[in-house]
This record gives C-alpha cells, structure tokens and sequence, in this order.
C-alpha cells in the first residue's frame, strides 16, 4: 500500500481525477466500483471541468457501486443518485453498463448474490475507488466485519449514520429518512479488486488514516485489509496526513 500526500483538498480532487482518466484512456471497458460522499464530489467537479476541456471517452466503463442504503432511504439510492448527478449525468456511460444496488429488490441476499456473479461475469472489478470511515470503515464494512466477507446487507453503527446525515447535499437531494440498513461490497470483494485507490480528505479523517497507515491490521479497523494489497494507493491531503507528512 502507497500512501501519497497532496497539498490540499484541490490537488487531492485533481489528482483523483487524473487517475481515473488515466485509468479509462487505458482500458476504455474498464470495470470500476465508484464512490459517494463528501471527498468524491469534489473529484467529480474536476472530472467534469476536465472532461469540457480535454474529452475522454467514458461511454465503455463499467460502473457499480461501492455501497448503498436501504429503504426507507430512496428505492432510486442515495449513493447513486449522487453518482448519477455528479459523474454519469455528463459522462455517457451506456445505460446497459451501470449497475446499481437495486435495493428496492423483494429478497436482499439474493440481490447481493447477484451482484457478486455480477461483478465475475464482467471479469472482476479493475479499479474500487473509496473514501474512508471516521470510524475506519471501508464501503460500509463496519468495525468487526471479517476480512472474508463478502456482498451483503448490512447494519449500519449510528455514529455513520450520523455522520452521513449531516451531509447536507446528499440530504437534501434525497428528501426522507436515512436507513439503519445497507447493502455494501465486502471487503474481500473489495481485496479482490485489480486496484484499490482510496481518498482521504480533512483533519476529520486524521485518526482514521493513522489507523489505516500505521495501526494494527485487525477487524476493529476494516480499512487495514488493505495494507496487503498489491495495488493500493492512498491519496491523502495534508490535513488528513498531518504535518509530519510531506506534500507532493
């Protein structure tokens, strides 16, 4: 695992973005898992502005999510809808090529099952992007989720819901109740993945990133399964790494 340290959140959102284009020039049927939340809608301002100036083609990608919430939080999702607003609303992603958590399924299990198989037909996942739990969480892998876990619903710890109804875009995009429940890649399922790149922005996350980067690798912190991983990289900004971490 690779931690790199960006100056501020800007240079974070930029060179997130860059990665992604980087990554979708390559391998334009690239199959990526994408992620909602305060840190990635900053990255997906600057793909946007990136993509009115210097075009790539995303219409080929493969996009699933990392995770989403239950009912009675909308049926639509309240993670996707922010990636269908921020990215697939300009992008052109082919309609066939987008799948979502379809959480309004009659049977969960089976819907995360398929998912799974999902995820196999298309050739396994080439590139997971995250952000990262206060708590150390990873999608909504929760502390004491085990490392083999896979696809699943889930039960969510108040302190995320809580942090996650405070913000307010999201919130106020998708009026109603958020849920106590989710569905959410697991994080073997994440482990599985070709490249796992994961964002961390604000002096809110420091803890987390420590424990991430520097803490023991156990259950009580889901991110750490990481830290075996053949490609992982960390984009952290400076308020997230601390000012013992030199910017690049």
């Amino acid at each position: 695992m690779r931690l790199v340290v960006l100056l501020d959140a800007e240079a974070l959102a930029e060179t997130a973005a860059t990665l992604i284009r980087d990554r979708v020039t390559a391998r334009p049927d690239l199959v990526m898992a994408v992620p909602a939340g305060r840190t990635p809608r900053r990255m997906y301002e600057r793909l946007r502005d990136l993509q009115a100036h210097a075009p790539v083609e995303f219409s080929g990608m493969r996009v699933l999510c990392v995770d989403e919430l239950c009912p009675p939080a909308t049926a639509d999702g309240y993670f996707w809808s922010q990636v269908r607003r921020e990215f697939l609303s300009w992008a052109e992603v082919k309609p066939e090529h987008c799948h979502r958590f379809r959480v309004d399924a009659p049977d969960l299990d089976v819907m995360c099952r398929e998912y799974e198989e999902t995820i196999a037909r298309l050739g396994g996942l080439d590139l997971v992007m995250l952000g990262l739990g206060p708590n150390a969480h990873l999608a909504s892998n929760e502390p004491g989720t085990a490392f083999d876990s896979v696809t699943r619903p889930v039960r969510l710890l108040e302190e995320s819901v809580n942090y996650m109804a405070s913000d307010g875009p999201n919130v106020t995009a998708c009026a109603g109740p958020l849920a106590e429940h989710a569905v959410t890649l697991g994080l073997a399922t994440i482990a599985r993945a070709r490249e796992v790149v994961v964002i961390v922005s604000g002096q809110g996350k420091r803890r987390a990133l420590e424990r991430l980067t520097k803490g023991p690798i156990g259950l009580d912190a889901p991110a750490t399964i990481l830290r075996n991983h053949p490609c992982c990289t960390v984009l952290a900004d400076r308020d997230a790494a601390g000012s013992a971490e030199r910017p690049e």
